[in-house]
This record gives C-alpha cells, sequence and structure tokens, in this order.
C-alpha cells in the first residue's frame, strides 16, 4: 500500500501541474465588490477541474502512506 500512495502522489502532482497549465485565464466577476467567488461564465472551463481532482488524489495517497500496514495474526475491527 505504500508504493500505491506514493504513486498515487506523484500522480496528482502531475495532474495539477496539467491543470495549471490549462486552466490559466478563469473569468471573475465580483458584482458586489464584497465576494471573490467565481462566476461561471466560461461553464465547465470556469472551475479548475484537475486542481480538484489531484488534491484529492493526493490526499489519498497521503492517507495511504500514513496509514499502518496490515500485520498478520491481528484481528482487525
Amino acid at each position: 500500500m505504500n508504493k500505491t500512495g506514493i504513486y498515487l502522489m506523484i500522480a496528482a502532482v502531475v495532474i495539477i501541474l496539467i491543470g495549471r497549465l490549462t486552466f490559466q485565464n478563469l473569468v471573475y466577476v465580483n458584482a458586489v465588490d464584497s465576494n471573490t467567488f467565481t462566476v461561471y461564465i466560461n461553464g465547465i472551463k470556469s472551475f479548475p477541474w484537475p486542481d480538484f481532482i489531484g488534491l484529492v488524489m493526493f490526499m489519498s495517497g497521503l492517507v495511504t502512506v500514513i496509514a499502518p500496514p496490515r500485520e498478520k495474526g491481528h484481528v482487525y475491527p
């Protein structure tokens, strides 16, 4: 499981870098001058999906690396 977590983290970093290169021009509209939320002017391209998916994969890999390995002879609930 430790190698799987490392592979997940490496893949996540690659996905985040690709996302940073492809989603550079998000359109921000500040209608009230009180928030900086993104308005979906470009549809699906308005949200940086590769960054989000990469972050989820990175955290999953980190949990996999941190979690202790299963040992034979122990009873797990």
